[in-house]
Parts: structure tokens; sequence; C-alpha cells
């Protein structure tokens, strides 16, 4: 698994990739899915699989005045992938 944050260029080996993206916080049975679906898309269209998340959640940018809660931090989810 290679971590990418949102200043690094994509590596030219995941370029063409399937991406599951969403929150995923606490990566629950739906979320298995989403990301399930497109690992099973990315291995028959012989393509590499990203996942997309975010830090910190989208509601900080939405509603700044909701305080910060999250279910996992982005060390857990990576390990939860």
């Amino acid at each position: 698994m290679v971590r990418l944050d949102g200043g690094s260029a994509v590596p030219a080996h995941f370029r063409g990739g399937i991406v599951a993206l969403g929150n995923f916080d606490g990566f629950h049975r739906a979320h298995q899915a989403v990301v399930g679906a497109a690992v099973e898309r990315a291995r028959a269209e012989g393509r590499p699989v990203l996942v997309a998340t975010f830090d910190p959640h989208p509601v900080r940018f939405f509603k700044p005045d909701l305080p910060p809660f999250r279910l996992t931090t982005l060390d857990q989810r990576e390990r939860l992938f």
C-alpha cells in the first residue's frame, strides 16, 4: 500500500486506475462493498485500484462551526483498508 496526500503527484503506475472515493470513516460493510467493487473491476480490467479518502473530514469545510468528529484516524483507516 502506498499512501499519497493531496500535494503528491500520482505515480505513473497508478494512472488509469479505478478509484473508490469516500470518507470511509469506520469502514463498515457498505464501505467495504464500495472498495470491493472497485477492486473487482480493477482486476477484471487489469488496472490498479486506489482508495481515496479525506482528512480532515469534509464537513470541516462545509460546516466549520461544528465540533470535529471522526470514528477513525487516517492511520487507522489505512490499516482497515
